[in-house]
């Protein structure tokens, strides 16, 4: 079994179908969930009950073939950071580290992005929260059911 790993950003439907079509190899799952409460109160987030999580993107990958790096350019290839105070908590662009190694990685792609990258918050991972079922490769089951 390859060694994996599973950085969290802060991304949901449309990056979730990018992920998983894009056509590189290390890609082992995307999930989509909640995570990055500041409240310790606070558990069991529901897209109807967000509370001040936001909605993010766990991806598992094989570092042998694709790099933590790889996965931070594609992020921001495939959504652009909005102005966090337009944004709120739910959709605020962020990037949770897992590693002090991750943490330095996204800081420094982060910095690499100029005005854009002030608008995306580095954060310590805290618990994910898988989300719904139906939230779950959403993009592509809504594409599937035009043709049915």
């Amino acid at each position: 079994m390859p060694r994996q790993r599973e950085p969290t950003f802060v991304l949901f439907w449309g990056p979730q179908r990018d992920y998983d079509h894009v056509d590189v190899e290390g890609i082992l799952e995307t999930v989509v969930g909640y995570t990055g409460s500041k409240d310790e109160q606070a558990h069991s987030p529901t897209y109807q009950n967000v509370q001040d999580f936001a909605e993010a993107m766990r991806v598992t990958f094989d570092p042998s073939k694709i790099s933590y790096e790889e996965l931070l350019t594609m992020m921001f290839s495939f959504a652009t950071p909005a102005d966090p105070r337009f944004a709120g908590t739910q959709y605020r662009f962020a990037i949770f580290y897992h590693t002090q190694e991750q943490k330095a990685l996204a800081e420094k792609a982060v910095e690499a992005r100029g005005r854009l990258g002030s608008w995306v918050a580095v954060e310590p991972a805290s618990d994910f929260y898988r989300a719904e079922e139906y939230h779950q490769k959403y993009i592509d089951k809504q594409t599937m059911s035009m043709f049915i």
